[in-house]
């Protein structure tokens, strides 16, 4: 695990990761500004924490080790804890965000319901995915050792079906086209490298 977290930390410091992470951050912002209270499933490194000082993120992540790191760029809270055992009251969160989780998990299903179960009533869930038609992803997950070879689900259909039970879906779009070094704004399913779903919690 601290080899991930030295892949992820080499990364997310290079010129192309901290682009990456600009486009990103910059998308939650405008997403979940305003809400007081936001939980990060699958936090790593903390690097949105990192970016996004003014939000109230509390991040969690199941390995202690990428908290390790997390606590070094952030002061924000980190727990150590199970995407699909969540240790959160009902109804705790005014937001929750993933970015590149519930496709890794092998129980996305209940990992979604967790999640729904401490989003408040009309909270919201802003969930970014893999995009498995791209360039990018085809490239990467060719790659021997590459993380997302560990990826459990591509069709992400299936899962905004399943958030779609328990979260109206406001917005679909694809987002943030990489090619090489390049990170640019695309709707292209060949080039964008993010699904991202919007939803609100249903009553």
């Amino acid at each position: 695990m601290k080899a991930d977290v030295a892949k992820f930390v080499r990364f997310c410091d290079s010129p192309l990761g901290k682009r990456i992470l600009r486009k990103e951050a910059g998308y939650i912002y405008n997403e979940l500004r305003g809400n007081e209270s936001i939980l990060d499933i699958g936090c790593g490194i903390g690097s949105f924490e990192q970016h996004l000082p003014t939000l109230n993120i509390i991040g969690l992540d199941v390995s202690e080790d990428m908290l390790v790191e997390a606590r070094k760029r952030s002061d924000k809270t980190f727990i150590q804890g199970d995407a699909t055992d969540l240790e959160f009251h009902d109804s705790t969160f005014d937001a929750v965000f993933t970015v590149t989780t519930l496709e890794f998990l092998e129980d996305f299903q209940k990992a979604v319901r967790e999640i729904a179960r401490v989003t408040k009533p009309q909270g919201k869930l802003l969930a970014m995915m893999l995009n498995p038609h791209s360039e990018y992803f085809r490239e990467n997950v060719q790659r021997p050792g590459d993380y997302f070879q560990r990826i459990k689900h591509t069709n992400t259909k299936e899962i905004q079906e399943y958030i779609s039970r328990f979260y109206v879906v406001s917005k679909e779009e694809l987002f943030l086209g990489i090619q090489g070094e390049q990170v640019f704004e695309t709707d292209d399913e060949n080039l964008a490298s993010l699904y991202v779903l919007v939803g609100t919690k249903k009553r």
